[in-house]
């Protein structure tokens, strides 16, 4: 059926819509896409005709779209087994088109990337993966006004990733769609920085060697791979391809991060890293990690190898020590008592002896104990001195006791010694005395 009979056929199901054939805009496997006039919305429009189960998911999804760089999605129309996309008609020629026909100034290309970058966000905030992103899918309209195209193999993400078919256009398929894993927004960043490496370059792919059959370049990108960069590249615009055309997925900026990116604000120097791998080569956290790690494990051994020899020490009330580093110390005393002697004057020119015993201890330890003077042993050594200042008091005292003591028994010894004192006891008297008993 030609294109005109389907807009015939539309117009006999929707009788209020009337839809005036015009040209053929574009033919593919998908379908066709016609010019059409519209009496209800008064314009041209493009309208995609494609089988139902073909067209029904980039339906759904441009419903959900509406941002200035993403065409517009008027209505959808069913009909005879049939989708009618009714869009906006763009006028201009895709990015294919001109970077084949012009030599791209570097503004340019910053203002095509700027608002390529803005309906990626849009779309990926959405959980909305293109999968297709290529120059032929962005449009080129009036000044420059850039519009995304076909979401036909879009895909809108109700988790995080996901492992789907390999489909794409070889040229900027993503590693991991080819190695089938997961997949997320970043596959559509492996092919923003292809694009950009090709604006940058008059239409140079990074990736594709001349002589390159698909299976080869499937094989080259299955793996990491090596970017060689013109010389006149600068060295911030090989910075956003190798943040964004790299192997591991983990690796790319995401469409935000390349909003904030130095050559998209038009900067000449990076001033803080911006992903995961920038940060890891610029603070070397693992490397930092592993030292940590390793330092742990010595201090390990270290301790293990020094437990054997460590000696612990208990106190008793005795004066000696029980515990021995080695058996055959036992033939040596433990230790032994040292005796000294102190004279301390007291009042009456004599002299006191105070003993002092104090323990030498022979072995040498393999720890030094030092004793801190404690608030409580000063407190008993103030006791101390002050019974001592006592015991010395009540030693005078008893001393000046015994001397008067010995002073008076001297003197009373020479009174009774003495023959005038003795009493004259006469040899005739005899005192008798009277014992009465009673009887019983």
């Amino acid at each position: 059926m030609n294109p005109q009979e389907l807009i015939d056929n539309l117009n006999e199901v929707f009788l209020g819509d009337f839809f005036t054939y015009i040209d053929i805009l574009g033919k593919g496997s998908f379908g066709i896409v016609v010019a059409a006039y519209s009496s209800s919305l008064n314009k041209v429009v493009a309208i995609k005709i494609t089988q139902y189960f073909e067209q029904e998911n980039e339906s759904s999804l441009l419903q959900e779209c509406s941002h200035p760089n993403i065409v517009k999605l008027y209505k959808v129309l069913i009909a005879n087994n049939r989708v009618y996309l009714i869009m906006e008609k763009l006028v201009g020629i895709t990015l294919d088109v001109l970077m084949k026909s012009s030599v791209l100034n570097e503004t340019l290309i910053r203002n095509i990337m700027l608002q390529i970058l803005n309906a990626l966000v849009f779309l990926h905030r959405k959980g909305i993966i293109h999968r297709d992103l290529k120059p032929e899918n962005i449009f080129i309209c009036d000044n420059y006004y850039v519009k995304l195209i076909d979401l036909g193999l879009g895909y809108q993400m109700f988790s995080r990733a996901f492992i789907g078919q390999q489909v794409g256009t070889p040229y900027y398929i993503a590693p991991e769609v080819i190695n089938q894993q997961e997949q997320s927004q970043l596959v559509d960043i492996f092919s923003l920085g292809i694009i950009f490496y090709q604006l940058i370059n008059n239409s140079l792919h990074p990736l594709w060697q001349n002589g390159y059959t698909k299976k080869d370049y499937y094989k080259a990108i299955s793996s990491e791979f090596q970017i060689q960069y013109p010389s006149k590249m600068s060295e911030m615009a090989k910075d956003f391809v190798q943040n964004t055309v790299t192997f591991q997925s983990i690796n790319r900026m995401t469409a935000e991060q390349c909003l904030e990116h130095p050559w998209i604000l038009g900067e000449q120097r990076k001033s803080h890293p911006i992903t995961n791998r920038e940060i890891k080569l610029r603070y070397s956290f693992t490397e930092k990690f592993n030292n940590i790690v390793k330092a742990l494990w010595i201090l390990k051994n270290i301790k293990d190898q020094c437990s054997d020899n460590i000696y612990y020490m208990k106190t008793q009330a005795s004066d000696e020590i029980n515990e021995l580093d080695d058996e055959d110390e036992i033939q040596q005393p433990l230790s032994s008592r040292i005796h000294t002697e102190q004279m301390i004057p007291s009042g009456n020119d004599r002299q006191y002896r105070l003993h002092r015993h104090t323990t030498r201890i022979d072995r040498k330890p393999s720890i030094k104990l030092m004793k801190t003077t404690s608030h409580q042993d000063l407190t008993q050594l103030k006791n101390k001195l002050q019974t001592s200042k006592k015991l010395l008091t009540h030693l005078n005292l008893a001393q000046r006791l015994s001397d008067n003591f010995l002073i008076a028994k001297v003197n009373s010894t020479k009174k009774i010694s003495s023959p005038n004192l003795l009493p004259i006891i006469s040899p005739g008297k005899h005192k008798t005395s009277s014992f009465n008993f009673r009887q019983q």
